[in-house]
């Protein structure tokens, strides 16, 4: 479910304030570029923006409940047009639909909204069609483009839009966000908080998905020396959704990363992470662990493929 109201944002008070302004005075930017560290809120303060300015009851405080409000939550608003990455990039096709898209007013609202995720994956032809939008669009368009690094945009792109900074959010945030909203104990607040270094959404989505059970599991199967609770932890992570693996992953990095520093340094080790330590070549296994999800990435066969990173890792701890 969505955030409808800007005032619910967490710790984003230079962002929200900016936006807030903008709908209060009516004097709204042709383009705004949300940017910031990935999962710190810029794609749901957009949302919540769009509530406020399509609400047909209260564009103050979003009333959740009226048809615009419905259609927003459901991503069907005739008005709203989402781009994304197709594959690994936004093409010269998507910005031409686009740009047919923009020729007609509004429908049903009294803006178009061109929300564009990943914006910094807007190839070189596509960013140069997109500028002659940007540069002249009609009175009744508003862009809302969200980027980790606006640097990779074209700066012409970057100097047309009102740029909306986002920055990591403190770690005791994230932890009462999540003791209040999961119900975790302190020390799995306490760990997700540290290891997410900033990210609510990486947060959230570790806890949402069980990628923390998951590591625990693997690293007990590791240890066990047992075949085939090995292969049935392989067998089971081979079903997740890419995105997902890439999160299981990053935690396996850093699994390896703070056993070695715990062990060289006495480094803060996360609470609830395996009791187990890793004790071979942190180097080799972080590399290992890199060439296994470029394997995976290339369709390679998941069950062996995670059954070898099993055997690498385990081999000599």
């Amino acid at each position: 479910m969505k955030i409808k109201n800007l005032r619910e944002i967490l710790k984003q008070e230079s962002a929200v304030n900016l936006l807030k302004l903008s709908f209060q005075k009516k004097r709204l930017s042709h383009a705004y570029l949300f940017t910031g560290p990935r999962g710190v809120g810029k794609e749901t303060t957009a949302w919540a923006f769009l509530f406020h300015l399509f609400c047909e009851r209260d564009k103050e405080y979003p009333c959740g409940e009226c048809k615009a409000c419905r259609k927003i939550e459901k991503e069907i608003h005739p008005d709203v047009r989402i781009l994304y990455p197709e594959k690994r990039e936004i093409t010269i096709g998507q910005i031409r639909d686009t740009i047919h898209f923009l020729r007609y007013r509004p429908l049903e609202a009294e803006y178009k909204i061109i929300f564009i995720k990943e914006a910094d994956k807007i190839n070189l032809e596509a960013g140069n069609a997109l500028l002659k939008s940007l540069e002249e669009p009609p009175p009744y368009v508003i862009f809302i483009l969200i980027s980790e690094n606006f640097s990779k945009l074209l700066p012409t792109i970057v100097s047309r839009s009102q740029i909306v900074r986002f920055r990591s959010l403190p770690k005791e945030v994230i932890k009462e966000f999540l003791k209040k909203r999961f119900l975790f104990e302190d020390n799995i607040a306490e760990t997700l908080a540290d290891i997410s270094f900033g990210s609510i959404g990486k947060a959230v989505t570790i806890a949402e998905k069980g990628i923390l059970e998951e590591l625990n599991s693997f690293v007990k199967a590791g240890f066990s020396g047992s075949p085939l609770k090995k292969f049935k932890v392989a067998e089971r992570l081979s079903s997740f959704l890419p995105e997902v693996l890439d999160e299981f992953f990053y935690l396996l990095n850093i699994w390896v990363l703070r056993s070695y520093l715990k062990q060289k340094a006495n480094y803060p080790y996360p609470k609830a992470f395996p009791e187990e330590l890793f004790k071979g070549d942190p180097y080799s296994a972080i590399k290992t662990i890199y060439e296994v999800k470029n394997a995976l990435d290339s369709y390679a066969n998941p069950e062996l493929s995670l059954y070898f990173l099993f055997n690498r890792l385990f081999s000599t701890t």
